[in-house]
């Protein structure tokens, strides 16, 4: 797109795989209801998404552990006192649940944070074949 801030504002999912150690998605230009991934930047330099955006969000990781501690999209707003560890509500799997822990209005900004988890892409695509398979029988 030649007008990112635009094209943000009118997604339903953002996706960013950057290596970038500045904010490339500012919470000022996303919409309510949308969704947004970030699976770039996974040092604890590196940065996809501002503060606005990160406190804004219902905020989902791969692995809260490793992400939380290791990964500067969420390390440098917690040191910097933006939010603080209990900000991330959970993993993958919270995020995809149909219960409390998931988004509870249209209006809420999801944001999942991938911090390198490929073992996640291999547990999730199997499942989706699994539950087709299961549908098909």
């Amino acid at each position: 797109v030649t007008d990112l801030p635009k094209a943000v504002g009118q997604a339903d999912i953002v996706s960013a795989a950057t290596m970038s150690q500045q904010p490339v998605v500012l919470g000022q230009w996303v919409r309510p209801g949308t969704h947004i991934d970030l699976i770039g930047a996974f040092t604890p330099d590196m940065r996809e998404a501002d503060d606005n955006l990160i406190a804004s969000s219902l905020v989902y990781v791969d692995y809260v552990d490793t992400v939380v501690e290791q990964i500067g999209e969420l390390m440098q707003p917690i040191q910097s006192g933006v939010i603080t560890r209990d900000h991330v509500r959970g993993d993958l799997y919270d995020l995809v649940a149909a219960d409390i822990t998931s988004r509870q209005s249209g209006e809420q900004i999801t944001l999942f944070k991938n911090g390198g988890g490929a073992h996640l892409d291999l547990m999730i695509a199997n499942y989706v074949v699994d539950a087709v398979n299961t549908q098909s029988a």
